[in-house]
């Protein structure tokens, strides 16, 4: 069995034995982080674009460069090319570089989950499908934004430290520019739940308009940007994900609504944690024209759904019995299918395999990798493209090519 999937399923047996034995939560939930986080941590090669960003990581001069290029000019984002660089600078491997990211996610997702989700382990089961497997162990960028926006940047969202919450999302964001759209949260902090209503069923109008021809033409042509293109001319509609964005809003909102009717206030948290999950809805339907876009931009605010459902079925009535059910439910099927996904990706399935036997390799036996696919090939040529695509070979001294001890052979 794959450990990915045991990890998938000792999440599911752990939260479902929480829920009726809540007093073993606490010995629960650490052995399962712990598990979850070796899983993550000791990984080597597997993840859809980890190999891309090993490609991308030899491409970091050994150097820390403040010139005006290095800071604004090239891609990926400013933060994630200086984090590269101060591993690159100790001669640390791309493995060493994933494990010691891969401990911080979870160590800033535990402090999330401490704080704000009262089912921990039914906390980091949830977020299995849409953030560990999705992007803690193959989007590393985004998956590093997202837990930085978790552990730190959250607190001042419910505080009103906005300063601080500016500054936050800012350092998030030079990781991954999606960040920038978190910059909402200040004004959402301020509107009603009703306004967000509102603002979601426009969000779904606007996305329906933008799919029409005329108006994808007169945009593209009054902005004629790169991404604007992509996403008008060549984005494709996944009707999967958002029927399963809109269902499991509405059942959110149904349950939201039912304890609100029986408690007559609702608490502070969760009525803010609300209003900031419910962005995740606002932003799918109006890129819904296309679902990379949309899922990118949609998950750095669905994440907020564990600790908004967990508060919302804490007081295990009817209703809320059957929104846990119904999550449950919803979670194995989404964790089965990203996993079964991360082996299309990685081009696994022409092995036969699937998400249940996915092999793990692990960095203790790293040559194993090359038993699935041609990693070094792969890894090399990827390098080769991201070289000439970056132009980071312009900060090494001399302008060579290839970074300094970097080469096809090592």
């Amino acid at each position: 069995m794959s450990l990915y999937f045991a990890t998938f399923l000792l999440l599911a047996t752990g939260s479902i034995y929480v829920w009726f034995r809540p007093q073993r939560e606490e010995k629960v939930y650490l052995v399962c982080w712990v598990v979850t986080a070796s899983c993550l941590c000791f990984r080597y090669g597997q993840g859809t674009d980890y190999v891309t960003y090993h490609a991308i990581y030899e491409t970091i001069p050994a150097a820390i460069d403040l010139s005006q290029g290095y800071i604004c000019g090239f891609y990926p984002e400013i933060g994630w090319r200086l984090l590269c660089a101060a591993f690159k600078v100790v001669h640390a491997p791309f493995w060493v570089f994933t494990m010691v990211l891969g401990l911080l996610e979870m160590l800033l997702l535990h402090r999330f989950i401490k704080r704000y989700v009262p089912r921990k382990t039914a906390g980091l089961f949830l977020l299995y499908p849409v953030l560990f497997v999705t992007y803690m162990v193959s989007g590393l960028r985004q998956g590093w934004a997202i837990c930085l926006f978790l552990g730190v940047v959250v607190p001042f969202y419910l505080e009103r430290r906005w300063i601080a919450y500016v500054l936050g999302v800012l350092v998030a964001a030079s990781f991954h520019r999606v960040g920038y759209a978190w910059l909402v949260l200040p004004v959402v902090y301020y509107l009603p739940v009703w306004m967000m209503s509102v603002l979601t069923g426009l969000s779904v109008a606007g996305g329906l308009i933008l799919q029409v021809g005329a108006v994808e033409q007169f945009l593209v042509r009054l902005l004629p940007v790169y991404h604007l293109k992509q996403f008008l001319l060549d984005g494709e509609i996944s009707i999967l994900a958002m029927g399963e964005r809109l269902l499991s809003f509405a059942v959110v909102c149904g349950v939201y609504g039912w304890t609100l009717k029986r408690k007559k206030v609702m608490e502070e948290r969760t009525m803010l944690l609300m209003k900031a999950y419910m962005c995740n809805v606002c932003f799918y339907m109006l890129l819904s024209g296309s679902a990379y876009y949309a899922s990118r931009y949609a998950a750095i605010f669905k994440v907020l759904e564990c600790a908004v459902v967990a508060a919302l079925v804490a007081d295990r009535d009817w209703m809320a019995k059957m929104a846990a059910g119904f999550f449950f439910g919803l979670t194995v099927l989404m964790g089965c299918k990203n996993l079964q996904a991360m082996v299309v990706n990685c081009e696994y399935e022409q092995l036969g395999v699937r998400f249940w036997d996915f092999p793990y390799v692990s960095v203790f036996d790293q040559e194993k990798i090359e038993e699935y696919i041609p990693y070094e090939k792969r890894l090399w040529r990827k390098y080769e493209i991201e070289v000439e695509d970056q132009r980071l070979w312009m900060i090494e001294e001399g302008g060579t090519a290839r970074p300094r001890g970097a080469s096809p052979n090592s």
